[in-house]
């Protein structure tokens, strides 16, 4: 019972890691100034983050509501 409790603020912290590193690898794709190769590496990095952004808003109940 007290790991359930426990599990959100673990989750929420995650949650901001998680946005924090999207946003860092946004600035750097819209910068530019890469060769192809570090791009498409850092745009494969966003899809994974984003997808672990949406998995973890989802356990959160912060996920879109139908």
């Amino acid at each position: 019972m007290i790991m359930r409790n426990a599990m959100p603020l673990f989750e929420s912290s995650e949650l901001a890691s998680v946005t924090a590193q999207c946003e860092e690898l946004l600035k750097k794709l819209q910068r530019g100034g890469v060769d192809a190769q570090t791009r498409l590496r850092r745009e494969q990095r966003l899809r994974q983050l984003r997808a672990e952004q949406m998995r973890l808003e989802v356990q959160l109940g912060l996920g879109a509501r139908q």
